[in-house]
């Protein structure tokens, strides 16, 4: 038997990619048809953030018609070190937001 994420998050599989939780997966199944009805561009999965010391990965980089770009970030809690993270992005990365969903 295989042991239970701390958090209780459910990995699941979705056209090859693992994703750590349900809602991830669910926001990979929403972009897939976003893109599909021709609201984004694109979007990519886990885009690393290289920041001195250590690498963001952000869960996702949408890309819509209107030119702007998401940062996007699955949260079902917000632990102490995604805290450190987000405040050292802010500080090397200014013009990112990161949209925790």
């Amino acid at each position: 038997m295989r042991p239970r994420h701390k958090y209780n998050a459910v990995q699941v599989e979705r056209d090859g990619f693992k994703f750590p939780s349900k809602a991830e997966g669910k926001r990979y199944d929403e972009l897939k048809l976003c893109k599909q009805s021709g609201d984004c561009v694109m979007f990519l999965h886990q885009v690393p953030f290289r920041m001195s010391g250590s690498t963001y990965w952000a869960d996702f980089m949408v890309f819509w018609n209107d030119g702007s770009v998401t940062v996007e970030d699955v949260k079902g809690m917000k632990t102490a070190a995604y805290k450190k993270q987000k405040a050292m992005m802010a500080v090397h990365f200014p013009a990112v937001e990161i949209q925790e969903l």
